[in-house]
Protein backbone atom coordinates (compact mmCIF):
# COMPACT_ATOMS: atom_id res chain seq x y z
CA UNK A 1 0.00 0.00 0.00
CA UNK A 2 2.84 2.38 0.86
CA UNK A 3 4.55 1.60 -2.46
CA UNK A 4 1.36 2.32 -4.36
CA UNK A 5 0.94 5.64 -2.54
CA UNK A 6 4.57 6.57 -3.28
CA UNK A 7 4.13 5.70 -6.97
CA UNK A 8 0.96 7.80 -7.18
CA UNK A 9 2.63 10.73 -5.38
CA UNK A 10 5.70 10.67 -7.66
CA UNK A 11 3.49 10.50 -10.77
CA UNK A 12 1.48 13.50 -9.58
CA UNK A 13 4.62 15.52 -8.79
CA UNK A 14 5.98 14.74 -12.27
CA UNK A 15 2.79 16.01 -13.92
CA UNK A 16 2.80 19.17 -11.85
CA UNK A 17 6.33 19.99 -13.03
CA UNK A 18 5.40 20.04 -16.71
CA UNK A 19 5.84 23.59 -17.95
CA UNK A 20 2.69 25.05 -19.46
CA UNK A 21 3.32 28.42 -21.15
CA UNK A 22 1.14 31.32 -20.14
CA UNK A 23 -1.25 32.87 -22.64
CA UNK A 24 -0.05 35.99 -24.40
CA UNK A 25 -0.82 39.11 -22.44
CA UNK A 26 -3.75 41.27 -23.47
CA UNK A 27 -1.53 44.28 -22.83
CA UNK A 28 0.72 43.48 -25.81
CA UNK A 29 -2.33 43.35 -28.11
CA UNK A 30 -3.42 46.71 -26.74
CA UNK A 31 -0.01 48.26 -27.45
CA UNK A 32 -0.11 46.98 -31.05
CA UNK A 33 -3.69 48.16 -31.55
CA UNK A 34 -2.93 51.61 -30.13
CA UNK A 35 0.11 51.97 -32.35
CA UNK A 36 -1.95 51.12 -35.44
CA UNK A 37 -4.74 53.53 -34.49
CA UNK A 38 -2.23 56.30 -33.78
CA UNK A 39 -0.60 55.76 -37.18
CA UNK A 40 -3.96 56.02 -38.94
CA UNK A 41 -4.93 59.16 -37.00
CA UNK A 42 -1.56 60.68 -37.92
CA UNK A 43 -2.03 59.99 -41.64
CA UNK A 44 -5.60 61.30 -41.62
CA UNK A 45 -4.53 64.41 -39.70
CA UNK A 46 -1.80 65.60 -42.07
CA UNK A 47 -2.68 68.59 -44.22
CA UNK A 48 -3.11 67.91 -47.92
CA UNK A 49 -0.94 69.64 -50.52
CA UNK A 50 -4.08 70.40 -52.56
CA UNK A 51 -6.61 72.52 -50.68
CA UNK A 52 -9.52 70.53 -52.20
CA UNK A 53 -8.81 67.59 -49.87
CA UNK A 54 -9.39 67.18 -46.15
CA UNK A 55 -6.08 65.41 -45.47
CA UNK A 56 -2.98 64.07 -47.17
CA UNK A 57 -4.43 60.54 -46.95
CA UNK A 58 -7.62 61.62 -48.75
CA UNK A 59 -5.50 63.24 -51.46
CA UNK A 60 -3.30 60.15 -51.99
CA UNK A 61 -6.28 57.78 -52.14
CA UNK A 62 -8.21 59.97 -54.60
CA UNK A 63 -5.22 60.42 -56.92
CA UNK A 64 -4.45 56.68 -56.93
CA UNK A 65 -1.11 56.92 -55.14
CA UNK A 66 -1.88 53.86 -53.04
CA UNK A 67 1.69 52.81 -52.27
CA UNK A 68 2.42 56.32 -50.95
CA UNK A 69 -0.78 56.27 -48.90
CA UNK A 70 0.26 53.03 -47.21
CA UNK A 71 3.85 54.15 -46.74
CA UNK A 72 2.53 57.28 -45.01
CA UNK A 73 0.62 55.17 -42.49
CA UNK A 74 3.45 52.66 -42.07
CA UNK A 75 5.98 55.43 -41.39
CA UNK A 76 3.93 56.49 -38.35
CA UNK A 77 3.99 53.08 -36.63
CA UNK A 78 5.91 53.24 -33.34
CA UNK A 79 9.58 52.17 -33.23
CA UNK A 80 10.05 48.47 -32.59
CA UNK A 81 6.95 47.58 -34.59
CA UNK A 82 6.31 46.76 -38.22
CA UNK A 83 3.16 46.69 -40.29
CA UNK A 84 1.51 45.65 -43.52
CA UNK A 85 -1.03 47.96 -45.10
CA UNK A 86 -4.05 46.77 -47.08
CA UNK A 87 -6.45 48.87 -49.18
CA UNK A 88 -9.79 48.23 -50.83
CA UNK A 89 -12.05 50.60 -52.75
CA UNK A 90 -15.85 50.21 -52.68
CA UNK A 91 -15.88 46.64 -51.29
CA UNK A 92 -13.48 45.24 -53.90
CA UNK A 93 -10.82 42.69 -52.95
CA UNK A 94 -8.33 44.02 -50.44
CA UNK A 95 -4.72 44.30 -51.70
CA UNK A 96 -1.40 44.97 -49.92
CA UNK A 97 0.42 48.23 -50.73
CA UNK A 98 3.51 49.97 -49.42
CA UNK A 99 6.24 47.89 -47.85
CA UNK A 100 5.13 44.28 -47.40
CA UNK A 101 6.87 42.13 -44.79
CA UNK A 102 6.32 38.68 -43.29
CA UNK A 103 5.34 38.90 -39.61
CA UNK A 104 7.40 36.74 -37.28
CA UNK A 105 4.95 37.03 -34.38
CA UNK A 106 1.21 37.41 -33.92
CA UNK A 107 -0.39 40.47 -35.46
CA UNK A 108 -3.16 42.84 -34.48
CA UNK A 109 -5.23 44.40 -37.24
CA UNK A 110 -6.77 47.85 -37.15
CA UNK A 111 -9.39 48.94 -39.71
CA UNK A 112 -10.64 52.33 -40.83
CA UNK A 113 -13.15 53.45 -43.47
CA UNK A 114 -12.25 56.60 -45.41
CA UNK A 115 -14.77 58.31 -47.71
CA UNK A 116 -13.28 60.33 -50.59
CA UNK A 117 -15.38 61.87 -53.39
CA UNK A 118 -18.09 59.21 -53.37
CA UNK A 119 -15.70 56.27 -52.90
CA UNK A 120 -15.35 54.34 -49.65
CA UNK A 121 -11.87 53.03 -48.94
CA UNK A 122 -11.13 50.29 -46.43
CA UNK A 123 -7.75 50.80 -44.82
CA UNK A 124 -6.40 47.87 -42.77
CA UNK A 125 -3.11 47.84 -40.93
CA UNK A 126 -1.56 44.62 -39.55
CA UNK A 127 0.83 45.55 -36.74
CA UNK A 128 3.33 43.30 -34.96
CA UNK A 129 6.26 43.66 -32.64
CA UNK A 130 9.66 43.37 -34.27
CA UNK A 131 11.17 42.30 -30.95
CA UNK A 132 12.96 43.98 -28.10
CA UNK A 133 10.76 47.08 -27.91
CA UNK A 134 6.96 47.01 -27.73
Amino acid sequence: MLTLFWLFFMSASFLIRIHVPDAQSIASDYVLETSGEDAMRYALGLNAFDENYTSRMHELLDTGELDLACELVQSAVKPGMESNCWLSQNAQSIQPYGEVAEPLTGTTTVHRFVAVNGNVWTLSLDVWSRGGVS
